[in-house]
């Protein structure tokens, strides 16, 4: 305990490391509050569409109390997909900036893939991400770390001092570990609680998503413990390591994320969206120049439908026309969907080529913005979809009103969180990762300061 507080005393009384220690404050202070600035806009968002949304179909429920609607009063600019805004979004912005959170599903009205769903952004600011905790805690929680602790015994062995601190018996083992725990305690406590306050401002608490998280990022300091380790076994000098370990931070931070990128887009690489927009207007006209046809197969493949007199009126031909653009572009959005899910799975089993893209993943998963969940809210709304055509569907051809019966037969969107077990497994998997990167990292110092080899660390 000594040492490591002799460590500790040494350390801060370097100006350097209180101004180090003071800008890292700052970095997370600064992804703190972007975090909140955007959880907070989630949540008026969210507030004001459903307030929207409850108000009209309030104004629709009071109405079919007292007599009959067209559906097409009832159905107004659309019924409300909405996923919910993560409770732990302070963490991590993950995809929200990228994919919608809300829909309004309504039936005449064909998906455009080139419509805008998201409010404008600064494109620039969506290619390169958000600055967020997450983003200080996968990028710039590391260089300050391996500031503070890159030289753990390249210097003394310059100096000379490391030869005389083991002939007083202080083991190999002992000096540098001691030295690495003292040195890189503060950076990761700031971390670590900055997981935690950010949690608190965000209203998240202590739960289990936040000590995992605390768990992720405590495994990720760990590792670039273990690489500043490694660095100093192997160097001469206390350039050679900062070298070393800055070109550790380059290649896991940058380089494999980079490659791993470029294979998955190579491997599966998603269908142009200019073709589709292209398809999309060419089976739209083309649906529109056979409306009488197709109008008249609807009604022979679906005869319980068919209007008295079988005289199709502008919404019914229109709805027959939207089935056959939905029937011609199936194809082309489930291409989209099985590249997109292949991508992922790639990335979901590269990852621990690079700890920062596991320490991201989990990050992003614990928070709520991560692929799954959007996942999870595309799927649903498709099914939505499907509802919302059975149930107004028939109504329109039939030339049918809703009548107070359907009141409870309405349509409506309630999305289902994922089960927090396989959260939790995946969140689980990427810490336990990680630790074994570092791990494997600190094999090679077991055997380099051994004691049968330990005199090479001064030599």
């Amino acid at each position: 305990m000594s040492l490591f507080q002799l460590e500790l005393r040494l350390m801060f009384r370097e100006r350097a490391v209180l101004a180090l220690l003071a800008l890292f404050v700052l970095s997370l202070g600064y992804g703190i509050a972007n975090g909140l600035e955007l959880a907070e806009r989630q949540r008026k968002e969210a507030d004001a569409l459903i307030i929207e949304s409850s108000q009209f179909n309030k104004q629709v429920r009071d109405a079919l109390e007292r007599q009959a609607l067209d559906p097409r009063q009832a159905m107004g600019s659309g019924h409300l997909a909405l996923l919910p805004p993560p409770g732990f979004a302070v963490l991590s912005g993950g995809q929200a900036d990228l994919l919608p959170s809300h829909e309004r599903i309504i039936l005449w009205r064909t998906e455009d893939p080139s419509e805008g769903k998201i409010g404008l952004a600064n494109p620039t600011q969506l290619l390169t991400g958000r600055f967020d905790l997450a983003f200080v805690l996968i990028w710039l929680f590391p260089l300050f770390l391996l500031a503070l602790i890159y030289d753990l015994c390249a210097g003394d062995r310059e100096s000379g001092t490391l030869r005389l601190a083991l002939s007083r018996g202080i083991g190999a083992w002992k000096l540098l570990g001691v030295r690495v725990l003292a040195r890189g305690t503060p950076m990761t406590a700031l971390a670590l609680g900055a997981v935690l306050f950010a949690a608190l401002l965000g209203g998240e608490g202590l739960s289990l998503p936040v000590w995992i998280a605390t768990g992720v990022v405590l495994a990720y300091g760990l590792f670039w413990c273990a690489v500043a380790l490694l660095s100093n076994c192997f160097t001469r000098t206390a350039a050679a390591a900062a070298t070393v370990a800055g070109a550790a931070w380059v290649i896991f931070v940058m380089v494999i994320p980079t490659l791993l990128n470029v294979v998955v887009e190579s491997a599966h690489p998603m269908p142009s969206r200019a073709e589709l927009v292209a398809k999309l207007r060419e089976a739209s006209g083309d649906a529109e120049r056979r409306s009488n046809e197709l109008i008249n197969t609807f009604y022979k493949d679906h005869p319980e439908l068919a209007p008295p007199g079988m005289q199709a009126d502008m919404l019914q031909r229109r709805l027959a026309v939207q089935e056959e653009i939905g029937r011609a572009m199936d194809p082309i959005y489930k291409e989209f969907d099985t590249e997109l899910a292949d991508q992922q799975q790639v990335v979901e089993r590269w990852r621990f080529a690079s700890p920062a893209i596991a320490a991201y993943e989990a990050l992003s998963d614990l928070a709520g913005t991560g692929y799954w969940r959007h996942r999870a809210f595309r799927d649903q709304v498709a099914a939505f979809k499907d509802a919302v055509f059975e149930f107004y569907s028939p109504k329109f051809h039939k030339r049918q009103p809703l009548v107070k019966a359907d009141i409870p037969m309405l349509p409506s969107f309630a999305f289902r969180e994922e089960e927090s077990a396989a959260v939790q497994g995946r969140t689980l998997s990427a810490m336990a990762g990680i630790l074994a990167l570092a791990l494997l990292c600190l094999a090679p110092c077991a055997l380099r300061l051994s004691r049968g080899a330990s005199g090479k660390l001064v030599s």
